[in-house]
């Protein structure tokens, strides 16, 4: 097995075992979300052994989804950067996991919007670099109809995403650093909606542009 796997696998159980050393210490309601103004909804402690669950599940079936995908042999020319976005993804929840148990356990000592939102644009941020890379597939990556239809089409969705993702990332960076907390949310979201967007948009162009240089032909 190699080094890799064994890191899915750590950081698929890691958040269980974190919820569960420190179970006993944590007062019966927990945070859950967090606004502009601080903590906007708790719930039971218990809960956050199923939103540790999600590690779990995310280590399971995104390799199943790998094997069951039509287009599984694809996932052979990007193996190694698809165990990445697994092992990326595992860490950024793991870091929400220890937020969420830090701020039980001492509220108000991690400015909970900024560290997210900060986070989640790291995450677009390596994502970015690695979207290129990955090929055709019905899981992962910017999914339209238009790029499922057309191997050319697809490559250039993906690297105008790994684009938008990388630099939109280094923005939510800069944006949890340096603007105003109220306007947080609206940073990430309208960042988060265009780089989703454009890709689409210009997927469908690209694919009505090459529809119409093969009827020419």
């Amino acid at each position: 097995m190699s080094k890799k796997k064994i890191a899915i696998y750590f950081f698929a159980v890691l958040p269980i075992v974190m919820v569960a050393l420190f179970y006993q210490k944590l007062p019966d309601l927990v945070p859950m979300q967090w606004g502009s103004e601080g903590v906007s909804r708790y719930g039971d402690k218990w809960q956050l052994f199923l939103i540790a669950g999600i590690n779990i599940l995310i280590g399971i079936f995104m390799p199943i989804m790998a094997k069951i995908d039509p287009r599984k042999n694809n996932y052979a020319k990007f193996s190694s950067v698809y165990e990445n976005i697994i092992l990326l993804i595992e860490v950024f929840l793991v870091a929400i996991m220890a937020i969420t148990i830090s701020e039980s356990l001492n509220p108000g000592g991690i400015p909970v919007v900024r560290a997210v939102s900060g986070g989640v644009g790291l995450l677009f941020v390596f994502l970015g670099n690695m979207m290129p890379k990955v090929k055709s597939n019905f899981f992962t990556g910017i999914k339209t109809p238009w790029a499922l239809s057309s191997e050319t089409v697809w490559n250039k969705t993906q690297r105008l995403g790994g684009k938008l993702f990388f630099f939109g990332g280094f923005l939510m960076v800069a944006g949890a650093v340096f603007a105003p907390i109220d306007m947080m949310p609206y940073v990430v979201g309208v960042l988060a909606c265009g780089i989703a967007l454009l890709p689409s948009v210009m997927s469908y162009v690209w694919y009505q542009e090459e529809m119409k240089q093969l009827g020419k032909r």
